[in-house]
């Protein structure tokens, strides 16, 4: 590694960064001792890491959840709508030493700006329409996973006959700390969504989790934190009408292996109006085609 001094970098300021390099590095082969830490340029290593990072190795179900906000972009300007309170639930299993087929559901709540309290109906602030906001329910599905990207083989329900395109990004390592982002695309294509809208949808979302914990042989998952972006069509139940534009997310959360890692006000909500992905996560899983 070689330190590139620039103006306003002195001398001390770049001894003191390759010191503390040093030191990371020191810290990393210590915590090694007992392995090897994973080459993520190798795709099987890079696909343990991620079975670590958002499921488990060892056929556990795993869960995850994010918290954030969305926002309608008119004219180039983005009006918070919502806040968002989503959880998924996963089921890894390995098929070969290149693949893991995944079995997943995610619940999805809207909640209110600033009671963040389940809304209902919500009034449109471009259009002053009141609509009825639906909940999210997705899956159970199935899909493949490789080191390069996600596929689903069954597309059903909205995503039937859209183009859907997702890959993985490189993995980042900075120190301790392994970023991977994966890249999800979908488009309708030509108008053929309810009431004649074109769909599509853009997310990236990046995990973080420790290069010495994926490292550990005995670690089947790990602590992962999760940070989302996306970018969405208006959807026609949101009232928009003929105005021009888009919706963005932010949000971030965390990958956790007991319903008790999620907000109590979600287990609160999963319980009222879908409790039995609480009370029987492996059966409704089991049924993902």
């Amino acid at each position: 590694m070689s330190i590139i001094s620039a103006d306003g970098l002195s001398r001390r300021m770049a001894l003191g960064a390759l010191a503390a390099t040093a030191a990371a590095q020191l810290c990393l082969t210590k915590g090694a001792s007992a392995h090897e830490l994973l080459d993520l340029n190798n795709p099987r290593d890079f696909l343990t890491a991620l079975a670590k990072m958002r499921g488990s190795t060892d056929e556990r179900i795993t869960m995850g959840w994010v918290r954030g906000t969305r926002y309608a972009v008119v004219d180039d300007y983005a009006t918070p709508m919502w806040n968002i309170l989503a959880g998924t639930f996963f089921h890894f299993r390995p098929v070969d030493a290149d693949t893991y087929e995944i079995r997943s559901i995610e619940v999805a709540y809207f909640t209110d700006l600033e009671t963040n309290k389940l809304l209902e109906t919500w009034t449109n602030p471009i259009t002053n329409a009141v609509v009825d906001i639906p909940q999210t329910r997705m899956g159970p599905t199935i899909i493949q996973m490789s080191a390069e990207k996600l596929t689903i083989p069954n597309p059903a329900g909205e995503a039937s006959g859209m183009t859907i395109n997702h890959r993985f990004r490189p993995a980042v390592v900075v120190g301790d700390d392994v970023f991977i982002t994966e890249e999800i695309r979908v488009d309708s294509g030509a108008p053929k969504t309810e009431g004649g809208f074109r769909f599509v949808y853009n997310e990236n979302s990046t995990y973080q989790a420790s290069l010495s914990e994926l490292s550990e042989p005995a670690n089947t998952s790990v602590s992962s934190l999760v940070h989302f972006n996306g970018s969405v069509s208006f959807r026609p139940w949101m009232g928009f009408g003929d105005v021009k534009g888009h919706t963005i997310s932010r949000g971030a959360g965390r990958h956790i292996k007991s319903v008790d890692g999620f907000d109590p006000y979600y287990v609160e909500l999963t319980r009222q109006y879908h409790p039995d992905v609480l009370d029987d996560i492996e059966g409704v899983l089991a049924a993902a085609t």
